[in-house]
Formats: C-alpha cells, sequence, structure tokens
C-alpha cells in the first residue's frame, strides 16, 4: 500500500534531546539558587530521586505525565526545605515555567525542516511523543495534523494504544502509515507491530539491535524523502 501519513517522534529523532535538557535544568537551578536557597541545597542530594520514585508510587500514572511529575518534585522538595505550602506552590509553578521554556528552545538536526515542509506537501504529518515538547512553542506545530504525547493519552510508546491512536486519527489502513524514530523498540517494534511501516532514525550510527526484524534506516534528514520513496 501506499504511504499516506508519516508520524514521527520528536527527542532524539528531530533533535538531540539531553543537551537541551541539561541545558533548561542548569537554567532553572541557578534560578531557583537565587530564589529558594533552601531547595537548591537539596537538588544534588538523594531527596531528588526518594521523592521522584515516592510520587511515582503514588501515582503511577506520573510516569506518563511528565510535566506534573517535574512541578510535582518541585513542591516537595520546598516542603522538606521548610517551605510553607503556598511558597512550595508558587515555586513549583515558576521553576516549572523557566525549565519548560528552555525545554523548547531545541536545535534541530540539519535538514529536518526542509524535510518536512518537503513531506507535508505530500503527506500527511503527525507526531506521537513519549516527552512533553511543545510544538507550538518551538514553532513547527503548522507543519503537523495530529499531535499525540504521553500525558494525552496516559500512554506511551510503544504501548499500542499509542499506535492506535494514530491509526484512528487518520483513519487509515496501518499499512498506509509510516512512523519514524529513534528508538528500536518505543518506536520501531512498537509501530511495526501494530502494522504500521516503520523507519529508524539511527543518528549514532548504531548496529540495529533486533535480529529477525529487517527494517529501512538512515542518519541524516536529508535522506529521509529518498529513503521513504525507495522503500515505500
Amino acid at each position: 500500500m501506499t504511504i499516506k501519513s508519516i508520524s514521527f517522534d520528536l527527542d532524539d529523532t528531530f533533535w538531540p534531546v539531553m543537551p537541551t535538557i541539561l541545558k533548561a535544568e542548569e537554567i532553572t537551578n541557578q534560578w531557583i539558587k537565587k530564589n529558594y536557597p533552601g531547595t537548591a541545597k537539596l537538588l544534588g542530594s538523594k531527596d531528588v530521586i526518594e521523592v521522584r520514585d515516592l510520587l511515582i508510587k503514588k501515582n503511577p500514572n506520573l510516569l506518563n505525565q511528565i510535566s506534573d511529575l517535574r512541578k510535582g518534585m518541585f513542591f516537595e522538595l520546598s516542603l522538606r526545605a521548610g517551605y510553607s505550602n503556598d511558597e512550595s506552590t508558587k515555586m513549583a509553578n515558576q521553576s516549572f515555567e523557566i525549565f519548560y521554556r528552555a525545554r523548547n528552545d531545541v536545535v534541530f538536526y540539519d535538514d529536518v525542516i526542509r524535510t518536512l515542509n518537503e513531506l507535508q506537501k505530500e503527506y500527511s504529518l503527525g507526531v506521537i511523543t513519549n516527552g512533553n515538547a511543545d510544538l507550538k512553542i518551538i514553532g513547527i506545530d503548522h507543519l503537523f495534523d495530529f499531535c499525540f504525547s504521553a500525558a494525552d493519552l496516559n500512554a506511551h510508546k510503544p504501548d499500542p494504544i499509542v499506535f492506535e491512536a494514530v491509526i484512528n486519527a487518520t483513519g487509515l489502513n496501518p499499512k498506509e502509515i509510516c512512523h519514524v524514530g529513534d528508538h528500536p523498540i518505543n518506536d520501531v517494534k512498537g509501530s511495526h507491530d501494530c502494522g504500521m511501516r516503520p523507519v529508524w532514525f539511527n543518528e549514532k550510527r548504531t548496529e540495529w539491535p533486533l535480529p529477525g526484524l529487517s527494517i529501512p534506516e538512515f542518519s541524516e534528514w536529508k535522506n529521509f524523502k529518498i529513503l521513504l520513496e525507495k522503500k515505500f
């Protein structure tokens, strides 16, 4: 069947995510040190992991609601540092706003935007992400017809619920949908098992880790459209 729609992962597919997150955390931590020094003293301590684990144990859905998880961690750490409930709420909201702004200040891999602009002329495009990047803040929301995050669906890849959301949104046969992502399990195998046609973004040029499953791959975005037309 001819490909009519393409869904994409975001983090480590359109941009490298760790430099973005580390920079966002550094900016946020500097603000906390200046405005909430008591909380800042806990940022590098065992309290961070302890608070995270306790929040997830209390509400496992926070594994999908990662923005709420981060805000909850800011709040609980501030309480532990001796701030009042109101002060901790204010701190959590302000800290997350600072973090989120920087988290969406991404640096695209070469040729991503040019490729998306070309693809938009021929295909329905969409996003499915386990992360919390905001397409509108980043400035690329106009390129996509649909977007599903783990928070939207309360499920994360490779859960079939995520890929079924794409199939239902497009109204297409799964074989008419290509999914592109960097993760061999979450993106590639997950979409393959739901009947979609995956392509692996292998930016690091590593060896394919799943024997028995042959998947088209590319490492530079300038080559994606050529690969798509050749393989499908």
